[in-house]
């Protein structure tokens, strides 16, 4: 409706109505996988959550916490870069380059598996 005005206003041709299949521009099998065990967003709120609270226990100064709750994430496959930078970085300051290293190989898995969604990788 305000993009409809916004052209009347300044003129501008109307752009056609994506199909309702397309499902923001996901494919058959990616809508497939929506809710179900294979989603990989299954679970996505608990684990914000859970890596929001290693954000806080880091800023609060406790590591020791801040990297179990990531360390969780990193086991469970979460889908986004954030806990896995967090945690890598943890363990540099700690001067341990092989959990560092462990840590970003799991990322690399995950995003060599095919089953992030898209816009979860960081270009």
């Amino acid at each position: 409706m305000i993009f409809r005005r916004l052209r009347a206003i300044f003129g501008g041709e109307a752009r056609p109505a994506e199909p309702t299949e397309s499902l923001y521009g996901l494919d058959a099998e990616e809508r497939g996988r929506i809710g179900t065990d294979r989603d990989p967003l299954k679970d996505f709120e608990a684990a914000m959550q859970r890596n929001e609270a290693a954000e806080r226990a880091e800023q609060g100064g406790d590591p020791e916490r801040a990297i179990d709750l990531y360390e969780k994430s990193v086991a469970e496959g979460f889908v986004g870069a954030h806990p896995y930078e967090k945690l890598a970085a943890l363990h540099e300051r700690r001067r341990d380059p092989a959990s560092a290293l462990r840590v970003c190989e799991a990322y690399l898995r995950l995003a060599a598996s095919g089953t992030m969604p898209r816009g979860a990788q960081r270009r």
